[in-house]
Protein backbone atom coordinates (compact mmCIF):
# COMPACT_ATOMS: atom_id res chain seq x y z
CA UNK A 1 0.00 0.00 0.00
CA UNK A 2 1.75 3.32 -0.79
CA UNK A 3 2.71 5.64 1.81
CA UNK A 4 1.34 8.95 1.42
CA UNK A 5 3.98 11.63 2.65
CA UNK A 6 3.99 15.31 3.38
CA UNK A 7 6.64 17.68 3.21
CA UNK A 8 6.91 21.09 5.05
CA UNK A 9 9.01 23.71 4.02
CA UNK A 10 8.97 27.23 4.75
CA UNK A 11 11.28 29.51 2.59
CA UNK A 12 11.14 30.12 -1.15
CA UNK A 13 14.24 30.36 -2.36
CA UNK A 14 16.05 27.64 -3.38
CA UNK A 15 19.44 26.35 -1.21
CA UNK A 16 21.37 23.31 0.00
CA UNK A 17 18.46 22.52 1.70
CA UNK A 18 15.65 23.23 -0.98
CA UNK A 19 17.75 21.69 -3.55
CA UNK A 20 17.89 18.40 -1.49
CA UNK A 21 14.20 18.39 -1.12
CA UNK A 22 14.00 18.68 -4.95
CA UNK A 23 16.31 15.24 -5.29
CA UNK A 24 14.38 13.55 -3.02
CA UNK A 25 10.93 13.55 -4.50
CA UNK A 26 12.80 13.44 -7.85
CA UNK A 27 14.05 9.89 -6.74
CA UNK A 28 11.13 8.93 -4.53
CA UNK A 29 9.75 5.14 -5.61
CA UNK A 30 6.26 6.31 -5.87
CA UNK A 31 5.10 3.18 -6.45
CA UNK A 32 5.83 2.88 -2.31
CA UNK A 33 5.33 6.20 -0.93
CA UNK A 34 3.27 9.73 -2.62
CA UNK A 35 4.49 13.17 -1.62
CA UNK A 36 2.62 16.54 -1.25
CA UNK A 37 4.71 19.72 -0.29
CA UNK A 38 3.53 22.68 1.76
CA UNK A 39 5.49 25.59 0.70
CA UNK A 40 5.34 29.21 0.48
CA UNK A 41 2.66 30.40 -2.42
CA UNK A 42 5.60 31.71 -4.85
CA UNK A 43 9.00 31.68 -5.59
CA UNK A 44 11.50 29.05 -7.13
CA UNK A 45 10.58 26.51 -4.91
CA UNK A 46 7.11 26.21 -5.77
CA UNK A 47 8.01 26.07 -9.40
CA UNK A 48 10.25 23.62 -9.11
CA UNK A 49 8.28 21.29 -7.05
CA UNK A 50 5.63 21.54 -9.68
CA UNK A 51 7.36 20.54 -12.34
CA UNK A 52 8.42 17.21 -10.98
CA UNK A 53 4.53 16.98 -11.01
CA UNK A 54 4.42 16.71 -7.25
CA UNK A 55 1.10 18.31 -5.24
CA UNK A 56 2.00 21.54 -3.83
CA UNK A 57 -0.40 23.09 -0.65
CA UNK A 58 1.05 26.91 -0.68
CA UNK A 59 1.22 28.31 2.90
CA UNK A 60 3.27 31.04 4.45
CA UNK A 61 4.73 29.66 8.11
CA UNK A 62 5.36 32.24 10.20
CA UNK A 63 8.58 31.93 12.34
CA UNK A 64 8.78 30.05 15.82
CA UNK A 65 9.67 32.48 18.71
CA UNK A 66 8.83 35.99 16.94
CA UNK A 67 6.43 38.16 19.04
CA UNK A 68 4.92 39.67 16.09
CA UNK A 69 3.93 36.48 14.56
CA UNK A 70 2.99 34.45 17.47
CA UNK A 71 -0.45 35.13 16.58
CA UNK A 72 -0.41 33.46 13.71
CA UNK A 73 0.93 30.09 14.76
CA UNK A 74 -2.46 28.45 15.73
CA UNK A 75 -3.58 29.23 12.26
CA UNK A 76 -0.54 27.61 10.43
CA UNK A 77 -0.80 24.74 13.24
CA UNK A 78 -4.41 24.28 11.69
CA UNK A 79 -3.71 24.81 8.50
CA UNK A 80 -1.47 21.57 8.20
CA UNK A 81 -3.44 20.02 10.78
CA UNK A 82 -6.21 19.91 8.57
CA UNK A 83 -3.82 19.02 5.07
CA UNK A 84 -2.94 16.01 6.91
CA UNK A 85 -6.18 14.68 7.86
CA UNK A 86 -7.61 15.67 4.44
CA UNK A 87 -4.85 14.07 2.22
CA UNK A 88 -5.07 11.25 4.65
CA UNK A 89 -0.99 11.73 5.10
CA UNK A 90 0.70 8.51 6.25
CA UNK A 91 3.91 10.47 7.69
CA UNK A 92 5.27 14.29 7.98
CA UNK A 93 8.70 15.05 7.01
CA UNK A 94 10.27 19.09 8.10
CA UNK A 95 12.60 19.73 5.90
CA UNK A 96 14.84 22.34 8.44
CA UNK A 97 14.75 22.37 11.86
CA UNK A 98 13.07 25.88 11.95
CA UNK A 99 9.24 24.36 11.18
CA UNK A 100 9.20 21.54 13.23
CA UNK A 101 7.71 22.58 16.49
CA UNK A 102 4.09 24.13 14.67
CA UNK A 103 4.33 21.00 12.28
CA UNK A 104 5.05 18.53 15.28
CA UNK A 105 1.93 20.16 17.40
CA UNK A 106 -0.04 19.34 13.81
CA UNK A 107 1.11 16.03 13.31
CA UNK A 108 -0.04 15.14 17.23
CA UNK A 109 -2.70 16.34 17.03
CA UNK A 110 -3.15 14.04 13.75
CA UNK A 111 -1.80 11.81 15.81
CA UNK A 112 0.91 10.59 12.42
CA UNK A 113 4.53 10.53 13.23
CA UNK A 114 6.66 13.19 12.43
CA UNK A 115 10.00 13.64 10.73
CA UNK A 116 12.61 16.51 11.35
CA UNK A 117 15.33 17.25 9.49
CA UNK A 118 18.57 19.26 10.96
CA UNK A 119 20.74 20.38 8.08
CA UNK A 120 22.98 23.13 10.03
CA UNK A 121 25.04 23.30 13.06
CA UNK A 122 22.57 23.66 15.90
CA UNK A 123 23.56 26.16 18.97
CA UNK A 124 22.05 24.00 22.38
CA UNK A 125 19.94 26.84 23.31
CA UNK A 126 17.99 25.98 20.19
CA UNK A 127 17.01 22.48 20.78
CA UNK A 128 14.72 22.94 23.46
CA UNK A 129 13.17 25.96 21.99
CA UNK A 130 12.27 24.09 18.79
CA UNK A 131 11.33 21.26 20.76
CA UNK A 132 13.85 18.50 19.57
CA UNK A 133 12.50 16.11 21.57
CA UNK A 134 8.96 15.92 20.21
CA UNK A 135 9.23 14.52 16.72
CA UNK A 136 9.25 10.50 16.54
CA UNK A 137 12.54 10.90 14.72
CA UNK A 138 15.79 13.64 13.91
CA UNK A 139 17.55 13.41 10.98
CA UNK A 140 20.79 14.67 11.42
CA UNK A 141 23.05 15.57 8.15
CA UNK A 142 26.42 14.82 9.80
CA UNK A 143 27.60 13.01 13.11
CA UNK A 144 28.82 16.34 14.65
CA UNK A 145 25.28 17.20 14.44
CA UNK A 146 24.23 14.54 16.25
CA UNK A 147 26.89 14.94 18.82
CA UNK A 148 25.83 18.32 19.79
CA UNK A 149 22.30 16.96 19.89
CA UNK A 150 22.42 14.14 22.25
CA UNK A 151 25.08 15.93 24.81
CA UNK A 152 22.05 18.32 25.30
CA UNK A 153 19.71 15.66 26.01
CA UNK A 154 18.28 14.09 22.98
CA UNK A 155 17.99 10.48 23.41
CA UNK A 156 20.27 8.83 20.43
CA UNK A 157 17.91 6.30 19.53
CA UNK A 158 15.87 8.98 18.13
CA UNK A 159 18.31 10.73 16.09
CA UNK A 160 19.80 8.63 12.70
CA UNK A 161 22.38 10.16 10.54
CA UNK A 162 21.94 10.59 6.78
CA UNK A 163 24.54 12.31 4.97
CA UNK A 164 23.26 14.15 2.43
CA UNK A 165 23.27 12.59 -1.42
CA UNK A 166 23.96 13.67 -5.09
CA UNK A 167 23.00 12.32 -8.25
CA UNK A 168 26.21 11.14 -9.74
CA UNK A 169 24.73 10.93 -13.08
CA UNK A 170 24.36 14.70 -13.40
CA UNK A 171 27.78 16.66 -15.23
CA UNK A 172 28.62 19.21 -17.28
CA UNK A 173 31.66 19.39 -19.68
CA UNK A 174 34.14 21.78 -20.76
CA UNK A 175 31.82 23.46 -23.28
CA UNK A 176 29.41 24.38 -20.52
CA UNK A 177 32.58 25.46 -18.45
CA UNK A 178 33.74 27.89 -21.27
CA UNK A 179 30.29 29.31 -22.16
CA UNK A 180 30.34 30.48 -18.73
CA UNK A 181 33.74 32.14 -19.09
CA UNK A 182 32.85 33.70 -22.14
CA UNK A 183 30.03 35.23 -20.52
CA UNK A 184 31.55 36.65 -18.32
CA UNK A 185 34.53 37.50 -20.15
CA UNK A 186 37.22 35.34 -18.55
CA UNK A 187 40.05 34.08 -20.71
CA UNK A 188 40.43 30.16 -21.12
CA UNK A 189 43.77 30.54 -19.58
CA UNK A 190 42.83 32.58 -17.02
CA UNK A 191 42.61 31.22 -12.94
CA UNK A 192 39.26 30.85 -11.93
CA UNK A 193 38.20 30.06 -8.34
CA UNK A 194 35.00 30.18 -6.78
CA UNK A 195 31.89 29.46 -4.92
CA UNK A 196 28.22 28.53 -4.55
CA UNK A 197 27.09 29.72 -1.11
CA UNK A 198 23.81 31.37 -0.17
CA UNK A 199 25.14 35.62 0.94
CA UNK A 200 24.46 34.57 4.66
CA UNK A 201 27.46 35.97 7.52
CA UNK A 202 28.04 32.39 8.53
CA UNK A 203 29.12 31.61 4.62
CA UNK A 204 32.03 33.72 5.35
CA UNK A 205 32.80 35.39 1.75
CA UNK A 206 34.56 38.32 3.25
CA UNK A 207 37.42 35.80 3.73
CA UNK A 208 37.18 34.79 0.68
CA UNK A 209 37.28 38.39 -0.59
CA UNK A 210 40.61 38.83 1.58
CA UNK A 211 42.17 35.90 -0.06
CA UNK A 212 41.37 37.19 -3.27
CA UNK A 213 43.16 39.98 -1.96
CA UNK A 214 46.26 37.93 -1.68
CA UNK A 215 45.89 35.92 -4.23
CA UNK A 216 46.08 38.87 -7.14
CA UNK A 217 49.69 40.12 -5.63
CA UNK A 218 50.94 36.69 -7.07
CA UNK A 219 48.43 36.16 -9.86
CA UNK A 220 47.16 39.45 -10.83
CA UNK A 221 44.58 38.10 -13.41
CA UNK A 222 42.68 35.87 -10.83
CA UNK A 223 38.58 35.92 -10.99
CA UNK A 224 36.32 34.61 -8.38
CA UNK A 225 32.68 33.94 -9.08
CA UNK A 226 30.68 34.04 -6.20
CA UNK A 227 27.04 32.03 -6.71
CA UNK A 228 23.96 32.50 -4.52
CA UNK A 229 22.18 35.50 -2.86
CA UNK A 230 20.78 35.99 0.29
CA UNK A 231 21.05 38.85 2.63
CA UNK A 232 21.09 42.50 1.10
CA UNK A 233 22.46 44.02 4.00
CA UNK A 234 25.55 41.43 4.20
CA UNK A 235 26.09 41.69 0.38
CA UNK A 236 26.44 45.59 0.72
CA UNK A 237 29.30 45.12 3.36
CA UNK A 238 31.06 42.59 0.81
CA UNK A 239 30.55 45.17 -1.78
CA UNK A 240 31.80 48.13 0.18
CA UNK A 241 35.22 45.40 0.75
CA UNK A 242 35.65 45.16 -2.34
CA UNK A 243 35.69 48.29 -3.48
CA UNK A 244 37.85 49.50 -0.85
CA UNK A 245 40.35 46.60 -1.87
CA UNK A 246 40.19 47.71 -5.64
CA UNK A 247 38.66 44.39 -6.55
CA UNK A 248 35.76 44.66 -9.11
CA UNK A 249 37.43 43.36 -12.06
CA UNK A 250 38.44 40.60 -9.75
CA UNK A 251 35.24 39.35 -8.60
CA UNK A 252 31.43 38.65 -9.79
CA UNK A 253 28.52 38.13 -7.82
CA UNK A 254 25.92 35.90 -10.26
CA UNK A 255 23.10 35.93 -7.86
CA UNK A 256 20.83 32.96 -8.17
CA UNK A 257 21.71 29.98 -10.92
CA UNK A 258 19.90 27.04 -10.82
CA UNK A 259 22.46 25.57 -13.39
CA UNK A 260 25.41 25.52 -10.84
CA UNK A 261 27.51 22.70 -12.61
CA UNK A 262 28.50 24.89 -15.45
CA UNK A 263 29.90 27.42 -13.45
CA UNK A 264 31.63 25.00 -11.40
CA UNK A 265 33.10 23.56 -14.32
CA UNK A 266 33.88 26.65 -15.11
CA UNK A 267 36.35 26.89 -11.95
CA UNK A 268 39.70 25.86 -11.24
CA UNK A 269 39.60 25.84 -7.45
CA UNK A 270 35.98 25.63 -5.33
CA UNK A 271 36.11 27.22 -2.02
CA UNK A 272 33.36 26.54 0.34
CA UNK A 273 34.85 29.38 3.34
CA UNK A 274 31.66 28.56 5.94
CA UNK A 275 31.78 29.71 9.53
CA UNK A 276 29.26 27.25 10.08
CA UNK A 277 28.33 24.23 7.78
CA UNK A 278 25.97 21.51 8.59
CA UNK A 279 27.24 19.45 5.47
CA UNK A 280 27.91 21.40 2.41
CA UNK A 281 26.11 19.78 -0.20
CA UNK A 282 27.80 22.09 -2.76
CA UNK A 283 31.49 20.23 -1.94
CA UNK A 284 29.51 16.53 -3.29
CA UNK A 285 28.64 18.53 -6.31
CA UNK A 286 32.18 20.27 -6.79
CA UNK A 287 33.74 16.77 -6.28
CA UNK A 288 31.61 14.94 -8.66
CA UNK A 289 32.52 17.47 -11.26
CA UNK A 290 36.62 16.77 -10.37
CA UNK A 291 37.16 20.40 -9.09
CA UNK A 292 39.51 19.97 -6.52
CA UNK A 293 38.07 22.10 -2.86
CA UNK A 294 39.19 24.15 -0.62
CA UNK A 295 36.87 24.49 2.60
CA UNK A 296 36.78 25.24 5.85
CA UNK A 297 37.24 22.41 8.94
CA UNK A 298 33.43 23.24 10.45
CA UNK A 299 30.69 21.19 10.76
CA UNK A 300 30.21 18.28 8.71
CA UNK A 301 32.53 19.41 6.08
CA UNK A 302 35.25 17.04 7.12
CA UNK A 303 32.85 14.01 6.95
CA UNK A 304 33.04 14.99 3.02
CA UNK A 305 36.50 16.54 2.47
CA UNK A 306 39.54 14.06 3.04
CA UNK A 307 42.00 16.60 3.93
CA UNK A 308 44.94 16.63 1.37
CA UNK A 309 43.27 13.28 -0.35
CA UNK A 310 40.86 15.03 -2.01
CA UNK A 311 40.77 18.49 -1.03
CA UNK A 312 42.69 21.05 1.67
CA UNK A 313 41.02 21.76 5.26
CA UNK A 314 41.31 25.02 6.91
CA UNK A 315 39.97 26.49 10.01
CA UNK A 316 37.35 28.89 9.73
CA UNK A 317 37.82 33.07 9.74
CA UNK A 318 41.32 32.78 8.71
CA UNK A 319 41.61 34.31 5.33
CA UNK A 320 45.65 33.11 5.14
CA UNK A 321 45.06 29.53 5.31
CA UNK A 322 42.29 29.76 2.52
CA UNK A 323 45.11 31.92 0.48
CA UNK A 324 48.03 29.73 0.50
CA UNK A 325 45.74 26.60 -0.06
CA UNK A 326 43.89 27.90 -3.14
CA UNK A 327 47.44 29.01 -4.20
CA UNK A 328 48.70 25.07 -3.66
CA UNK A 329 46.42 24.22 -6.34
CA UNK A 330 46.67 26.96 -8.80
CA UNK A 331 50.36 26.99 -8.97
CA UNK A 332 49.82 22.54 -9.28
CA UNK A 333 47.26 21.97 -11.91
CA UNK A 334 48.48 18.14 -11.67
CA UNK A 335 47.82 18.33 -7.53
CA UNK A 336 44.24 19.48 -9.07
CA UNK A 337 43.67 16.51 -11.19
CA UNK A 338 44.94 13.78 -8.76
CA UNK A 339 43.02 15.49 -6.25
CA UNK A 340 39.64 16.22 -7.80
CA UNK A 341 39.96 12.98 -9.43
CA UNK A 342 39.99 11.24 -5.98
CA UNK A 343 37.04 13.90 -4.91
CA UNK A 344 34.92 12.12 -7.88
CA UNK A 345 35.60 8.55 -6.41
CA UNK A 346 34.55 9.52 -2.77
CA UNK A 347 31.22 11.03 -3.78
CA UNK A 348 30.54 7.50 -5.75
CA UNK A 349 31.45 5.48 -3.43
CA UNK A 350 29.80 7.34 -0.04
CA UNK A 351 27.36 10.10 -1.40
CA UNK A 352 25.04 9.19 -3.44
CA UNK A 353 21.00 10.43 -3.97
CA UNK A 354 19.84 6.46 -4.43
CA UNK A 355 21.86 5.84 -1.36
CA UNK A 356 20.55 8.43 1.03
CA UNK A 357 16.78 8.20 -0.66
CA UNK A 358 16.99 4.64 -0.05
CA UNK A 359 17.57 4.48 3.27
CA UNK A 360 15.04 7.67 3.96
CA UNK A 361 12.56 5.16 2.36
CA UNK A 362 13.76 2.74 5.15
CA UNK A 363 12.89 5.40 7.85
CA UNK A 364 9.30 5.80 6.09
CA UNK A 365 8.88 2.42 6.13
CA UNK A 366 10.02 1.91 9.88
CA UNK A 367 7.62 4.58 11.06
CA UNK A 368 4.45 3.90 9.27
CA UNK A 369 4.25 0.11 9.39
Amino acid sequence: MTKRILYVHGISKIGGAEQELLRVLEHLDREQFLPFVVCPGSGPLLNQVRKLGVLVYPASLPPWRKIKTILKIPGAVWLIFRLIRDLRIDLVHVNDYWWGPLTSMAARIAKVPCVVHIRQEVEPIRIPQYWFKKPQRLIAVSNGIKKVVVESGVEASKIIVLHSGVDTSMSADAAEGKRIRDCYGLLPDQPVIGTVANIFPRKGHEFLIEAIREIQKELPRIHCLIIGEGDPDYRALLLERIEKAGLEKAITFTGFQSGVLAYIAAMDVFVLPSLLEGFGIVLLEAMIMERPVVATAVGGIPEIVEDQATGFLVPPGNSRALTEKILTFLRDPALRKRLGQAGRKRVLEHFSIDCMVSQLQKLYGELTV
